[in-house]
């Protein structure tokens, strides 16, 4: 099995390190989640736009509703737009955006030889577990000094 981590900077994180990186993760994630949000609210508003589009005539309401979908469509885009470029900066930082739900973070970092994953969510005041490439989330092991003192910091290739 093969536990390579492709990410921008292909940058493994000590413990400490990532957790010294949550000062501008945390930002990044607290708006990922404001606009995913917001996102979910225009596409239900365009939905429900859309299917009283379908049922209008040539009118002035028919006007109204073009002009209210093309404000949405626009905020859509933008939203979108945002979104991409936030998913960009964590990237750029080195960890993986993983939920717009909860808001879970990934760091790779290396741990007896293997590269795993250091595991934040949106919430924690540090990051306290980690868990293979394969398992996620749901198979979160806590930190312990052992895992600490064996996980290793590696920068390959350039910032």
């Amino acid at each position: 099995m093969n536990n390579t981590i492709s990410t921008p900077h292909h940058r493994f994180f000590t413990v400490e390190k990532a957790n010294s990186s949550l000062i501008l993760v945390r930002p990044i994630v607290t708006e990922l989640l404001t606009k995913h949000k917001r996102l979910a609210k225009v596409q239900q508003e365009i939905e429900v736009l859309e299917e009283r589009q379908s049922h209008q005539t040539e009118s002035d309401e028919a006007t109204t509703l073009d002009q209210e979908l093309d404000e949405l469509y626009s905020e859509l885009q933008a939203l979108l737009d945002q979104i991409s470029h936030n998913v960009d900066e964590l990237h750029l930082i080195g960890c993986i955006f993983k939920d717009f739900q909860v808001g879970i973070v990934d760091f790779p970092t290396q741990y007896q030889g293997r590269a795993v994953y250091l595991c934040w969510q949106h919430g924690e005041s540090e990051i306290t577990h980690w868990h293979e490439m394969e398992e996620g989330y749901n198979g979160r092991n806590s930190i312990t000094d052992y895992f600490t003192k064996n996980s290793t910091d590696v920068h390959i290739g350039v910032y």
